[in-house]
């Protein structure tokens, strides 16, 4: 995974599937991290299939119920870590993945507070 960072621009995208919501419930029953899965490939496939191949691109996807690909750990770990280089902060990954959980948690509420009246 950072070899990827070296060539080329990154491109990410974050998605957070539930894992409970009745458009995956078939999936999610297959397994931990099936659900992820099925969200990082979509993105490839949907969405940045026509991106040009001077970016690197790469799907980052958190089940709500914590799910998460190894490549995705990888890839903001690296990130963490070059934070970290350039701003002498060697919290960086962990303050990067505070941030994306809390991005979770402030989603789930807005979406229960909308759903859920």
């Amino acid at each position: 995974m950072a070899s990827q960072l070296y060539h080329g621009l990154v491109v990410w995208d974050f998605t957070c599937p539930d894992t409970l919501a009745s458009k995956h419930l078939n999936r999610a029953v297959l397994g931990p991290g099936a659900v992820v899965n099925e969200a990082e490939e979509n993105k490839k496939k949907f969405k940045y299939s026509s991106l040009p191949s001077l970016y690197n691109f790469t799907p980052i996807a958190l089940e709500t119920f914590g799910a998460v690909r190894e490549s995705a750990i990888d890839f903001l770990q690296e990130l963490g870590r070059r934070i970290a280089n350039t701003t002498a902060e060697q919290r960086s990954f962990t303050f990067l993945v505070q941030r994306l959980s809390v991005t979770v948690q402030c989603c789930l509420h807005h979406w229960h507070c909308i759903v859920l009246p």
